[in-house]
């Protein structure tokens, strides 16, 4: 005889009751991520003021403060809902239904995707997950399935004729600080000759059809920057006119009209803009059709969107891991003492591990290691560091390692890595763009690729100077060329703040042996540095080094540094603006 069940709707009330808290937990996340997006916002707003005031520090303070807000609103809403859910907030089944309730209230946004990688990152906190734990995540399939952003209109069209002049007047004129731009009219007859000068030099000669502008303008350092393009018979051509505010008021310094040019000014080496943005898919895709070969991650970021660009950039590895050939190889340059590095061929990235133990002569610690790669994150990188994105618990498959890489990540970084079975799972690590490192480059280049590249080498070392930042380590195989040609630096685990430096010269030698010792004659501080023995490793052979030494030969001397330390302690903001003089109005 069964006994009958006393209330049968009582799993029907249970189920309802899971459904109702994981929608409200699903809706208390996505709270937490309209609060982060409002404070994005809100410093992002800043700039523009910034600009008009010319507040270049207080700019820079706003840079860095925005760069922090992700992680602070990531650990309040962990910390919310650890206190509220107790033992369940590990549950994966209740994540899962979370994640659910989550998609179905952000999948129609305009900034979707931004609000996917966020619940991944509370995500992240709260599980700690690998393996089958991963499934609480949204994964690449859910970002592809997020609908389109049914052609946003991100652009300000204005129509062309025969008044390029008037048109150009007009375009500066609705920017949002055109009642202040005092040289608009001798901007636009700058700007129509210059366009008109480049449109000439297309087959054809097309004619302009259109002018098409974001109409707010995207602010970094002492910049505002106009993007859009120029649309003709013979299609779209990139367009940014980067704008300055000194002295003399408010101009418009360049025109920037190819994807290489556009390139630069959006690179993985610069501080990230500060532009309103109200659908981000939308404006990526923009900022795509003007710069194809610029990656996703690379453009998400750039906007500011730097969680979302490691998102990116994971979907990209996976979607490469895909093809059966893919595999890690050891990447090209020398062994470092710090770092062990590996590349996979088929994708423009390093990816980078921290050793257990650093060989001599390195003295610093892991902990300094990863404070320099923080300290590079928050800093301006003027165009001459590499940006880096700092992963955890990234796991593949072992027979995608080739065995040399394999086996010095276990001999050199078993504190970072772990081999279980057929997978291996790298608990740390950066990854950076992949560049020729500078020794290899000057192997292969002729003597005027050559000489060019080593003067650009002195000119970074001096830019990053110039920004407060003492690369510490100047050995070629620490510089990179990219594929336009200039020289960054890339190696950070002697990087330091300039003002931190004490730059000495060598004390005069008391007695001629002492010339030749193993051991210096004097005393040396923690700080010291003597710039008399640079000339070790920037003497270079040929005509390049001979070319090197006539720019930068200051590079040597006690002089230079002190006074690049005493323009940074004066606070002075300047700004390595990218592009070259001969794209410049004036």
């Amino acid at each position: 005889m069964t006994t009958p069940n006393p209330d049968p709707a009582a799993p029907l009330r249970e189920s309802l009751s899971r459904q109702a808290q994981a929608q409200e937990t699903a809706r208390a996340v996505l709270a937490v991520f309209d609060a982060h997006q409002a404070q994005f916002r809100l410093v992002t707003r800043r700039a523009e003021a910034r600009f008009l005031a010319r507040d270049w520090t207080g700019g820079q303070q706003d840079a860095v403060e925005r760069l922090t807000l992700y992680r602070q609103f990531v650990s309040w809403c962990v910390r919310d809902l650890r206190r509220s859910h107790g033992d369940a907030v590990t549950a994966v089944d209740f994540w899962l239904r979370v994640r659910d309730a989550y998609a179905r209230d952000a999948r129609d946004r305009l900034d979707a995707e931004l609000a996917f990688t966020f619940f991944n990152s509370v995500i992240r906190q709260l599980l700690r997950a690998g393996g089958p734990q991963l499934a609480a995540y949204f994964n690449d399939q859910a970002f592809q399935l997020l609908p389109p952003h049914a052609g946003r209109q991100v652009l300000r069209r204005y129509p062309g004729g025969p008044g390029l002049v008037a048109i150009l007047s007009e375009v500066l004129g609705d920017l949002p600080f055109g009642q202040a731009h005092r040289a608009r009219e001798e901007d636009a007859l700058l700007l129509a000759r210059k366009l008109a000068e480049e449109l000439a030099r297309g087959p054809g000669g097309p004619l302009l059809e259109a002018i098409e502008v974001v109409p707010t303008p995207f602010y970094r350092n002492k910049g505002a920057y106009v993007v859009g393009r120029l649309i003709t018979t013979a299609g779209a051509v990139p367009l940014v006119l980067p704008l300055v505010h000194d002295d003399g008021g408010i101009r418009v310094d360049a025109a920037l009209t190819t994807s290489d040019d556009v390139s630069v000014v959006f690179s993985f080496t610069r501080s990230y803009f500060h532009v309103e943005v109200e659908c981000p898919r939308a404006m990526v895709e923009l900022l795509r059709a003007l710069m194809p070969r610029k990656p996703l991650d690379e453009l998400y970021t750039s906007l500011g969107y730097h969680k979302h660009g490691k998102t990116e950039l994971v979907r990209a590895l996976l979607r490469h891991m895909e093809t059966h050939d893919a595999r890690f190889e050891p990447a090209e340059g020398d062994k470092g003492l710090v770092m062990a590095v590996f590349a996979l061929p088929s994708l423009n990235v390093v990816f980078k591990v921290i050793k257990d133990r650093f060989g001599a002569p390195k003295q610093t610690t892991r902990a300094q290691v990863m404070e320099k790669y923080h300290l590079v994150f928050v800093r301006d990188r003027v165009g001459r560091l590499a940006d880096a994105h700092e992963f955890e618990g990234l796991a593949f498959a072992r027979d995608r390692f080739a065995p040399e890489v394999l086996e010095e990540l276990q001999r050199e970084c078993a504190g970072s890595v772990q081999v279980e079975g057929d997978q291996v799972v790298l608990r740390h690590l950066y990854t950076e763009r992949r560049v020729v490192p500078l020794n290899l480059y000057l192997r292969q280049a002729d003597e005027l690729r050559a000489t060019e590249a080593v003067l650009d080498y002195g000119q970074a070392i001096k830019d990053l100077a110039a920004a407060n930042i003492f690369t510490g380590d100047m050995l070629l195989k620490n510089f990179g060329v990219t594929r336009h040609g200039r020289v960054i630096f890339y190696d950070y685990d002697e990087l330091c703040l300039l003002t931190e430096c004490h730059f000495r010269e060598i004390p005069r030698a008391l007695h001629d042996e002492d010339e030749y010792s193993a051991e210096p004659w004097f005393s040396v501080g923690e700080h010291d540095i003597f710039p008399e023995e640079f000339r070790a490793f920037l003497t270079l052979p040929g005509a390049p080094g001979a070319a090197f030494l006539a720019a930068h030969a200051d590079l040597l001397t006690v002089a230079y540094w002190r006074r690049m330390q005493q323009l940074a302690e004066l606070g002075e903001v300047i700004d390595i603006f990218p592009y070259k003089a001969s794209r410049k109005l004036r």
